[in-house]
């Protein structure tokens, strides 16, 4: 059974990334533990810990919920254990700095969220079948169970080689991997999620969409 922990700071991307994270859970079977902070009013805490239970079991998922000091990286990880997935806003992750050393804290995908998905097309930066063997396949199963299509952006030189292959994905060459090419292709396509691996995060800085950084180390 997968487990997966949500960061909560009360911000609207908070609230996307709740919604976010009780439909994944939800559809996964998955239970789901929330990290609560970022205010010194304790009751405005409590108020929102429980709203989000409220909508965690509307959604029908199995949710617990946790006060936390604040969301610094040593905290979190005390109040964390072994998880599969981490849900949080984009504006905790201030630079590509922070996303490593959460990466490297946590050990498993970092879905960031910075807005609500307007559709349920997922897309996956492939530089390399073979060493991004883990990626493939960990959302390849995912699209499947999500219940959403699953495009491959490839570099147009590479794509002769993968067209061959037998992989249940949709293939999309993009002509420049870089931030704007990637960024235009996700636009184009309307893609509501990107997944990437840790080794091209620098990727991510110039997107608005909700990405999900996938870590060399976890075995999906």
């Amino acid at each position: 059974m997968q487990r997966f922990t949500l960061i909560h700071d009360g911000s609207d991307q908070g609230w996307q990334a709740a919604y976010l994270a009780f439909r994944v859970a939800a559809r996964l079977g998955a239970p789901l533990r929330v990290l609560l902070g970022d205010s010194t009013d304790k009751e405005i805490l409590i108020q929102r810990a429980a709203q989000v239970e409220i909508g965690g079991r509307a959604a029908g998922v199995t949710i617990g919920t946790r006060l936390v000091a604040d969301f610094s990286l040593n905290v979190l990880l005390e109040n964390t254990s072994a998880i599969d997935g981490l849900f949080l806003p984009r504006r905790l992750l201030i630079d590509e700095k922070t996303v490593a050393r959460f990466l490297g804290g946590f050990s498993c995908p970092l879905w960031i969220v910075s807005q609500g998905p307007e559709n349920n097309k997922m897309a996956v930066l492939i530089s390399d079948l073979t060493a991004d063997e883990k990626l493939i396949h960990y959302t390849t199963i995912l699209s499947h169970r999500l219940q959403q299509s699953l495009i491959g952006f490839v570099q147009d030189k590479e794509l002769a080689s993968i067209s061959q292959n037998d992989l249940d994905l949709e293939w999309e060459p993009v002509p420049d991997f870089s931030s704007r090419g990637i960024k235009s292709t996700i636009e184009h396509l309307n893609v509501g999620l990107f997944f990437v691996s840790a080794s091209k995060v620098s990727l991510i800085s110039g997107l608005t969409s909700n990405c999900v950084v996938f870590p060399s180390v976890y075995d999906a």
